[in-house]
């Protein structure tokens, strides 16, 4: 490390600390005015419990980025995300973290959305909807978005061991997944994946998603160590897929996507049992007719939701 950039790395962490002694929405705000009259590559970032980090003088934007954000984290920041770049806000840079400034209040309580923190979820009923543990970790509640609103959910069950979770939703849903009764899971088989994005709109205030389809094929019948709860597709796959459907020919579920990286899914078969130990209902298929994939993504949109992941905003 060479000296200026010693120099830039003290400089932003004292002003972190500084903002992060303080608790009230002015720490941050204070913050946020030095950072905006800084000269050169500089970057703000916040947490949701409002304690701000900033770094200014930067030899380049990502490393900007990243001290801000360190910053803040080592000055308490929970789920501290890049909110700014060089005086622009950070839904203008591309491939950057995703801005955190959506404020919900639920009960009279106000919750932030953390958007960094991404997954779907699907009704296997009603009222029921499936995701994975891992989608829920570190949230205080979990909502899911429709049209431009989102509509709360509570936990219901959850299996660490297998990252499997299943909430009930406040609002009935229309429509439901069908889960396949096939019972073995056969390689090269073709499978699609349904999940969302965060979406472009500007100025929202709420969080809203885009959906997308992707196909495959089954590559692997079985996960790591040959364990039988897991099969691997070939899908193109990101973290707005985890805690969604892996959708056969037909239109049933023969899966749940827990791993984007590994492209790994937890099978119906397996998920299933889960369902039956915690009582819910869900409805089932052996029909084999194939659909078109324009069919596929319909009902999958009807039936698959993104989630969102709140924390309180203190």
């Amino acid at each position: 490390m060479n000296n200026k950039t010693f120099k830039f790395g003290i400089i932003a962490m004292s002003v972190a600390l500084m903002a992060g002694c303080q608790t009230t929405v002015s720490s941050a705000d204070n913050l946020y005015n030095q950072y905006r009259a800084k000269p050169n590559n500089k970057a703000f970032a916040i947490g949701t419990n409002n304690v701000a980090g900033a770094a200014w003088g930067a030899p380049s934007t990502s490393e900007a980025m990243a001290l801000a954000k360190k910053t803040c984290v080592d000055s308490g920041g929970n789920n501290c995300s890049v909110t700014e770049v060089n005086g622009r806000s950070i839904s203008t840079q591309p491939e950057s973290s995703t801005v955190n400034n959506f404020n919900i209040v639920s009960q009279g309580t106000v919750y932030r959305a953390n958007t960094y923190k991404k997954g779907s979820g699907f009704f296997v009923n009603s009222i029921n909807i499936l995701t994975t543990s891992d989608m829920i970790d570190d949230c205080a509640k979990i909502n899911y978005e429709r049209s431009g609103q989102l509509l709360e959910t509570t936990v219901v069950r959850v299996d660490k061991r297998n990252n499997i979770a299943v909430l009930k939703a406040l609002t009935p849903n229309k429509s439901y997944a069908t889960i396949s009764l096939n019972k073995q899971t056969i390689q090269g088989d073709r499978a699609y994946t349904y999940g969302y994005v965060l979406s472009d709109v500007v100025n929202s205030k709420t969080p809203t998603y885009q959906g997308k389809i992707t196909d495959g094929i089954i590559s692997s019948a079985s996960g790591s160590k040959n364990d039988v709860r897991i099969m691997k597709t070939t899908n193109a796959l990101d973290q707005g897929n985890v805690g969604g459907p892996v959708i056969a020919e037909n239109g049933a579920v023969i899966g749940l996507v827990t791993d984007d990286v590994k492209k790994e899914s937890i099978k119906s078969s397996m998920f299933t049992i889960f369902l039956n130990e915690s009582n819910i209902n869900y409805k089932t298929t052996t029909d084999k007719t194939s659909l078109a994939p324009s069919k596929i993504a319909e009902k999958s949109k009807q039936f698959s939701v993104p989630l969102v992941c709140l924390n309180e905003a203190y």
